[in-house]
């Protein structure tokens, strides 16, 4: 079941460059993909299935991912496929390094280990190591994404989330580790989705009529030298190593709902990094569905490590709700209006740039 991660095709000395370059001149590694049939004959063929077992149904995940997930029916059971390749699933052109699975499956090895982390995660049922593959079980319903369109999102499953994140940063401050989980190639990718990508929009991009004005103050802001300044500064203490270990993309669609509380999944983005890091995000898409008292509830019962630095959590959490809002791949999943946004686009300056006594604010804004 388990097999040392090899290097990608040593043979061919060089990686594939999309999923057609795959299927035709890598036939010796499976390729994942929405197929009853195929994925029936590979889970066959790594005696995954028990006797009398067979695929009912298979789709595939939905969403910005950045690894290929297909969710598997069988008449026993449901399992969620999960396959790292070359490049980010959401966004195709985007390289990322194979070997981001190994890092999550050393976290889940971890992880298990600890009985409270545990509550939090399924262990893999397989590790195809060769294949870049895992197999997890899965007992969800769904991710918490549609939280944006006004669906409950209960402070019970809220304060569990909190939870794992204070007992994330805090069980591996300065930790040995977490030197393992160095990962700078996907931390560099985050980089680049938070702090470059959203100042290359387009002038092409095509703006509805009623998003004028929210173009007009996009480009107002990308001009603005001190908005820059502020994104670049926060953007080089994001490259940090960090004193502790951080999820790295703890957003909405890694949480999960189940009977028994929220699981948390997508650990091939984790490092060692600065815990304002998912401190932000949260903070930024709490922002973006619009529940302040949800926020109120995280300020006042996240519990920080020593030197923990709040401003810059809230300029990470300025930073991605700027990219949320500017690129169109992300921002045409926001079910808000223009005014949304453009009232969002200012929170985020403000983040960013006039250190706002931000808790008041949101205090007024939920009476």
């Amino acid at each position: 079941m388990f097999s040392s991660f090899l290097p990608f095709n040593p043979k061919k000395k060089r990686i594939p460059k999309n999923s057609e370059d795959w299927k035709k001149n890598f036939p010796e590694l499976f390729f994942l993909e929405e197929d009853c049939p195929k994925i029936e004959a590979y889970l066959k063929a790594n005696h995954f299935l028990q006797p009398g077992e067979r695929v009912l149904s298979s789709q595939s995940s939905k969403g910005s991912t950045i690894d290929k997930m297909v969710k598997v029916q069988t008449n026993n059971r449901t399992v969620i496929l999960k396959q790292a390749r070359p490049w980010i699933e959401a966004f195709p052109l985007s390289r990322a390094p194979m070997s981001r699975i190994s890092r999550e499956v050393e976290f889940y090895n971890m992880a298990f280990g600890d009985p409270f982390l545990r509550s939090f995660i399924s262990q893999p049922l397989l590790v195809d190591k060769a294949n870049y593959l895992l197999i997890l079980p899965d007992d969800t319903t769904k991710d918490f994404s549609e939280i944006y369109s006004k669906e409950s999102f209960s402070m019970h499953d809220l304060a569990a989330i909190v939870e794992f994140l204070s007992y994330l940063h805090n069980r591996f401050f300065n930790a040995r580790p977490i030197l393992r989980f160095e990962n700078q190639a996907m931390r560099k990718y985050h980089w680049r989705s938070l702090f470059v990508m959203p100042f290359k929009l387009k002038k092409n991009r095509a703006f509805s009529e009623n998003e004028k004005q929210l173009e007009v103050l996009i480009r107002r802001f990308m001009s603005d030298w001190k908005f820059y300044a502020a994104m670049k500064q926060a953007g080089y203490r994001y490259l940090d190593q960090g004193p502790t270990l951080i999820h790295g993309n703890f957003q909405p669609g890694c949480w999960f709902q189940r009977i028994n509380g929220p699981e948390i999944r997508g650990f091939e983005s984790m490092i060692c990094g600065r815990p304002e890091i998912d401190l932000g995000f949260l903070l930024a898409h709490l922002l973006l569905s619009n529940l302040p008292e949800h926020i109120l509830y995280v300020l006042n019962h996240y519990k920080p490590v020593k030197g923990f630095d709040w401003d810059f959590a809230f300029k990470i959490a300025g930073a991605e709700i700027f990219r949320n809002i500017v690129q169109p791949l992300s921002s045409s999943k926001l079910p808000i209006s223009a005014l949304a946004k453009k009232k969002l686009l200012w929170t985020s300056y403000k983040m960013l740039i006039e250190k706002p006594d931000i808790i008041n604010q949101i205090a007024l804004s939920s009476k």
